[in-house]
């Protein structure tokens, strides 16, 4: 009985309907899947009653877009209802703020002689939430640039010519509405972060940490773990699956928890 915390569909940066996810992990025997679409639930709401079918339990999920002081955290939720008019307000609104940064992204770029469109772009996206992937996704189709990565090392990471910064979204407020929603905070894969900016996210009262992750290799795992263990934080883990990377069928499967791990959330819950 294992578990897979972190995917994604089509509903934000992925390439799979929830439902093909949802078999996907029946095949790779994953029994607990919780998907973390980027600021949206849409899929988990869609993926709900299919994954009952095929005897997979889903867990409400999302991962939100947090950023101050320059960087981007990104704070998984567990757990949460996706239906709590406070959060709901905030996506609404947060997704109106994607389609305007979109926008002047694509204008940087035709500056620099990228001239893709942006109903195009919006096309690639169809029901997810808008981001750079997909306009990374369609500089690839337009001959551009060679893949995804060169498109953010060239253009779209920060400090390139056409990056465009996220609203302001602090990791508090971020660990507060998943919290205010019923929902489990957990900082998305830390290995990505300086340690300064980790404790950050500790003192800002965050539930857990992931340790399992495609980015930490046994050592940083171990690591984490003992983060974990010392700041009594729940320890979570998932592939993070979009689909989209040449490793990513590889680390479905294989990058999970084991189902003590969602007893452990569940009893954080209950004390709460």
């Amino acid at each position: 009985m294992v578990a897979d915390l972190h995917t994604h569909t089509l509903y934000s940066d992925g390439i799979l309907t929830p439902e093909q996810l949802i078999l996907k992990a029946q095949g790779r025997g994953v029994s607990f899947l919780a998907i973390t679409d980027h600021d949206t639930m849409d899929g988990y709401r869609v993926g709900e009653s299919i994954a009952k079918r095929h005897n997979i339990e889903l867990i409400a999920g999302i991962e939100l877009s947090c950023y101050e002081n320059g960087t981007d955290h990104h704070i998984l939720g567990y757990f949460l209802d996706p239906d709590y008019p406070r959060l709901k307000t905030h996506l609404a609104i947060f997704r109106r703020e994607r389609m305007k940064r979109a926008e002047r992204i694509v204008n940087k770029l035709r500056n620099l002689s990228v001239n893709i469109k942006l109903d195009d772009v919006l096309e690639r996206a169809g029901a997810g939430t808008i981001g750079r992937p997909h306009i990374a996704a369609e500089m690839v189709k337009s001959g551009y640039v060679k893949d995804l990565k060169s498109a953010f090392d060239r253009f779209l990471a920060t400090g390139k010519p056409a990056f465009e910064s996220k609203p302001k979204f602090a990791v508090a407020e971020g660990i507060d509405l998943i919290n205010s929603a019923g929902g489990l905070a957990v900082l998305a894969h830390p290995g990505q972060m300086s340690y300064d900016k980790l404790h950050m996210v500790i003192e800002a009262g965050i539930d857990g940490i992931e340790v399992i992750h495609p980015s930490h290799p046994l050592d940083v795992r171990v690591y984490y773990h003992n983060v974990a263990m010392h700041y009594w934080l729940l320890e979570t883990g998932g592939s993070d699956f979009h689909g989209t990377r040449p490793y990513d069928d590889g680390n479905f499967g294989e990058f999970v928890v084991q189902a003590s791990a969602i007893e452990s959330m569940i009893n954080h819950l209950a004390k709460r």
